[in-house]
C-alpha cells in the first residue's frame, strides 16, 4: 500500500466518480481503476460498488477511509524521518495567519532550519478568517492560527495569549481613557476584522449579551484599511493588543476593554500517536520562543 493509492481511492470516496476522480488528478478513469483494484487484491476485499448515487463504499472501503489519512501521513512522516536520518534534507510545511506572524516572525520560524539544517521549513500564509479546515486537507505539517476550531483529524494548543482591544485616532474623545467598557461603545461608529463564514465575530456576540446591537459599518480584512478609517473618519476599530503593539501607529491610542475578549495563537498539529521528529523540535522551537511573550 503506497500514498499514491490512499490518494486515488480518497478521491473516488470523496467524488462517488471514477471519471471525477480522474479528472481531479490529471490520469485516465483507466489508471485509477486499475490502482483501485490493485488495493483491493492487497486488502484481499472490495472497496466500491456501483450504488443509485454513484460509486459507493463497502464496509471496509468505509473502515479504509476512517483511516486512510492517517495513514498517508504515516507514510509522508516516515518518508521525512528516513530521509534526514539518510542525508537528505527533509521538508516541513507549515501554515500560519497574517495576525500570527506579528507575534511570531516569519524570519524567525525560517532560522530553525539554522538549528536544523536538515529541514527545511516551508511557510504558507493565509488570512485569518481562511477555511482551516480547507487548508488542512493539504499537504501540512502543522499551523498557527488564531481559532482553536476542530478539524478533522487535528489537535491544539495554546502558544500565546492575547485580547481585544480598542483602536482610535488620538484626537477621539475615547482617546482619554486607557480603558473602557464595551457599552461605551454603543453609539460609536465600529470596524472589527472579517471572521469566517457562518461565524460572528466575539466583540459583536459580547455587544449582544450587554443588551445593544454595535454599529459596525466595515469589516476589514487588512488592519491598515482599519487604522485609516480611525484616523479619517473617527471609527473605532477593534483590533488585537499584539498586532497593535507590532505595528506600532503613533496616530492612534489603544485602549483596553474592561470586558476581556481572549484572542489567543494556537498550534494545529495532525493528530497522530507518535509525531515526527522535525514536527516535535518545531513545536519545541516555537514553545521555546512563546516564553518571551
Amino acid at each position: 500500500m503506497n500514498t499514491e493509492a490512499l490518494d486515488y481511492f480518497i478521491k473516488v470516496y470523496e467524488k462517488k466518480s471514477v471519471t471525477a476522480a480522474a479528472k481531479d488528478l490529471y490520469i485516465t478513469p483507466q489508471g485509477i481503476s486499475k490502482t483501485i483494484k490493485q488495493l483491493e487484491l492487497e486488502l484481499e476485499t472490495e472497496l466500491f460498488y456501483r450504488g443509485p448515487r454513484g460509486v459507493e463504499a463497502t464496509e471496509a472501503g468505509e473502515l479504509l477511509h476512517a483511516r486512510a489519512k492517517h495513514l498517508r501521513y504515516l507514510i509522508e512522516d516516515i518518508k521525512k524521518e528516513i530521509s534526514i536520518v539518510s542525508g537528505r534534507k527533509g521538508v516541513l510545511n507549515v501554515f500560519v495567519t497574517y495576525s500570527t506572524t506579528l507575534m511570531i516572525p516569519v524570519d524567525y520560524m525560517f532560522r530553525f532550519s539554522d538549528i536544523y539544517p536538515d529541514i527545511q521549513v516551508k511557510l504558507k500564509e493565509y488570512p485569518d478568517e481562511y477555511p482551516l479546515d480547507k487548508v488542512f486537507q493539504e499537504d501540512v505539517d502543522l499551523g498557527l492560527v488564531m481559532d482553536s476550531e476542530k478539524i478533522d483529524n487535528s489537535e491544539s494548543e495554546l502558544v500565546a495569549q492575547g485580547e481585544a482591544v480598542i483602536v482610535v485616532a488620538k484626537t477621539h474623545p475615547l482617546a482619554a481613557n486607557d480603558e473602557i467598557s464595551i457599552i461605551d461603545l454603543e453609539k460609536e461608529s465600529i470596524v472589527l476584522k472579517t471572521v469566517g463564514e457562518g461565524k460572528e465575530h466575539r466583540f459583536v456576540e459580547v455587544c449582544l449579551e450587554k443588551g445593544f446591537t454595535p454599529n459596525v459599518i466595515h469589516e476589514y480584512g487588512s488592519i491598515i484599511s482599519a487604522h485609516r478609517l480611525c484616523e479619517t473618519n473617527g471609527y473605532a476599530a477593534i483590533s488585537i493588543d499584539f498586532v497593535e503593539e507590532a505595528i506600532g501607529n503613533e496616530n492612534l491610542k489603544i485602549i483596553r476593554l474592561k470586558e476581556k475578549i481572549p484572542q489567543n495563537i494556537y498550534m494545529i498539529l495532525r493528530k497522530r500517536n507518535i509525531q515526527s521528529k522535525a514536527v516535535s523540535q518545531f513545536q519545541n522551537y516555537i514553545k521555546e520562543k512563546s516564553k518571551s511573550f
